[in-house]
């Protein structure tokens, strides 16, 4: 573990001021313990196992030769704030951190725009099949970055064993979701990228296409988190988070879908359901000749992202779809690539929904009961 001299904080203050950029840093004390953190960019072995398939008629040095000669600008935000933005993290979230070092890994490709753990960065491309989408560059990078760093300081909550932690770490917006944990990672990761490269700059990397498309809780975000959970050293996002009622509105709006119990009896598919796919659901043509949702199982794809049985599925990204098999085609086509969205019609109500890759580990029913602690004075304590 290291730490920054408050003196660093000062020059950083003079350079933001030159580049007329508004940040924040004389709120920080900079005092705490980070980790050391090590850009590694010769990752070969990472590379190759990443997409063994690709490497079998592909040089994974000559990949590794291109990353070294296109992360300079990555390295040099790091070079020059990386300490800064460790330090803000661990301030404005008010969780320590309980690692003494890591690397980032910079990789030319990989399947999604990062991964905390281990914290991997691709530096050329997303590459998915036989599609490359060309990997966010300048601001956006940054706030990619940070946005990973945040989801690791977050995860690291659960590994920890100091009891005082253990409140913050039940709450269920702890919880691996797109509108929870994912969410409050963005929320700490925009609070921090705006002490460190301004407010209009991490302005314009959120406002993003790219980011836009890969923001799937971002309805949730921008209406329950972004301007109403302001984070500061006095007021952390830890705070937020425990003084936060678990029957409230918000923890409602964000919970997963709870699926009932392990069934008694045969298997968990549903009978006439296909056994394969993801999604889990098939669908009838009703008297208005729309697609209606006539069976779903609550254990697969399309249910943890809110599609219900007796759903009219109008729409799947704009595209009007009359059969199941264009429903399903529409469906995976952008699966991977932030989500399909549905334009339902529920209840006489037209909403939307997206259905998106996700982890969907069995849990017994008792991980989805949203319920204090047994001992709710280590929230007060830790809330104070």
């Amino acid at each position: 573990m290291k730490k920054l001299i408050v003196a660093a904080a000062l020059i950083l203050i003079s350079g933001s001021i030159a580049r007329g950029q508004d940040t924040y840093y004389s709120i920080f004390k900079f005092d705490n313990d980070i980790p050391r953190v090590r850009i590694n960019d010769r990752a070969y072995s990472l590379q190759r196992n990443l997409f063994p398939q690709l490497y079998l008629t592909r040089s994974v040095s000559g990949d590794l030769r291109w990353v070294t000669q296109n992360d300079s600008s990555l390295s040099a935000f790091w070079t020059q704030q990386g300490d800064t933005v460790l330090h803000i993290l661990n301030e404005l979230s008010g969780i320590a951190w309980h690692e003494q070092e890591f690397d980032i890994y910079l990789v030319r490709f990989f399947p999604t725009v990062g991964s905390s753990d281990p914290l991997i960065m691709p530096i050329g491309g997303i590459y998915k099949g036989q599609t490359i989408e060309a990997a966010p560059q300048g601001n956006r990078l940054i706030l990619d970055l940070v946005f990973q760093l945040a989801k690791r300081m977050l995860v690291q909550v659960d590994q920890s064993e100091d009891s005082m932690v253990m409140p913050l770490a039940r709450h269920p917006l702890m919880r691996p979701s797109a509108y929870r944990l994912d969410n409050l990672a963005m929320l700490l990761a925009i609070n921090t990228c705006q002490n460190v490269i301004g407010i209009d700059s991490t302005q314009d990397a959120y406002e993003s296409a790219f980011w836009k498309n890969r923001t799937p809780g971002r309805e949730i975000f921008e209406k329950y988190f972004l301007n109403n959970w302001v984070l500061t050293p006095d007021q952390t996002l830890a705070d937020w988070i425990t003084a936060e009622p678990y029957n409230s509105e918000l923890v409602r709006a964000t919970a997963p879908p709870r699926p009932p119990a392990p069934p008694t009896t045969q298997g968990k598919y549903i009978e006439g359901l296909p056994l394969k796919g993801e999604l889990g659901f098939s669908t009838k043509i009703n008297d208005d000749n729309m697609l209606v949702v006539d069976q779903i199982d609550v254990y697969r794809l399309a249910y943890a992202s809110g599609l219900r049985e007796g759903d009219i599925i109008r729409r799947v990204n704009g595209v009007l779809v009359r059969n199941q098999k264009t429903l399903i085609e529409e469906i995976l086509k952008n699966l991977d690539n932030g989500g399909a969205t549905l334009e339902i019609s529920r209840d006489g109500q037209i909403q939307s929904l997206v259905i998106q890759q996700m982890d969907l580990p069995f849990f017994d029913s008792g991980d989805y009961q949203d319920e204090p602690p047994p001992d709710s004075t280590l929230i007060d304590t830790l809330g104070n």
